[in-house]
């Protein structure tokens, strides 16, 4: 098979693989504990009452000596004396565990937290080096002169990149794959490391940053064999 065909498969075959493994692979757990707010019980002491079960107000009597015209009735508990929030039974059900007595956390194993990744990070790939694109061919369209430029010197020059983009179109690439590969990487870490922190373990997560890193690597060279020769055959390179 010609490597005009065998690169572009590869890069297909990859995407298509990451995205079928989002279906096809167990990406995570669900990890049970006991809740540490209610020791599992399911109630928490009433913190209205402090867990005497009493009216706050009229501290149990039903009476408020000091609002003569409600006949010293206690509004808040009807004149039943009980606490209104736990109705004198002393505790609530805890908020944490909404009264299960258990906690569960979904957590990412070490191959979902690869998968999803590489997903981000191709993504984020593919994005910037649409944006490249873009941006290049936005800024070559009133600064045509760069053509006429045998050798646009330093790179750091702003006008580099679209020259580049005008002149040799394979190197441009090239260029912009290699960046693209590190904007990505930091991006996708950063976004999905701050998203997953609290649902994935440090092993997983570094196996996962691990390989998802040469998962991006892989097929940002491969993007890059695919389409270097077809790039330069659509922009064309002027003598």
């Amino acid at each position: 098979m010609h490597s005009s065909t065998v690169f572009p498969s590869l890069a297909a075959f990859l995407l298509v693989g990451l995205f079928a493994s989002l279906f096809l692979v167990p990406l995570g757990y669900t990890l049970t504990n006991t809740c540490a707010t209610c020791q599992g019980n399911g109630n928490v002491q009433c913190s209205t009452c402090g867990g005497s079960g009493k009216c706050w107000v009229c501290n149990g009597t039903g009476e408020i000596w000091y609002a003569p015209e409600t006949d010293d009735w206690c509004a808040f508990c009807k004149g039943t004396g009980v606490c209104y929030d736990c109705k004198g039974t002393r505790v609530r059900v805890c908020e944490e565990c909404w009264g299960s007595g258990i906690i569960s956390y979904w957590m990412y194993n070490a191959a979902g937290f690869t998968v999803i990744l590489s997903v981000i990070n191709i993504f984020f790939f593919l994005g910037l080096l649409g944006l490249s694109y873009v941006g290049s061919t936005f800024y070559l369209s009133f600064n045509e002169w760069v053509y006429e430029v045998e050798d646009m010197g330093f790179w750091f020059n702003p006008s580099f990149t679209t020259w580049l983009f005008a002149k040799d179109p394979k190197r441009w690439l090239k260029w912009q794959s290699g960046f693209g590969f590190v904007f990505a990487v930091y991006l996708g870490v950063l976004l999905f490391g701050l998203i997953s922190l609290n649902h994935v373990t440090s092993e997983s997560f570094f196996l996962g940053v691990s390989v998802g890193v040469l998962v991006t690597l892989l097929f940002s060279i491969v993007f890059y064999k695919a389409f270097a020769t077809r790039f330069e055959e659509i922009m064309g390179v002027l003598p």
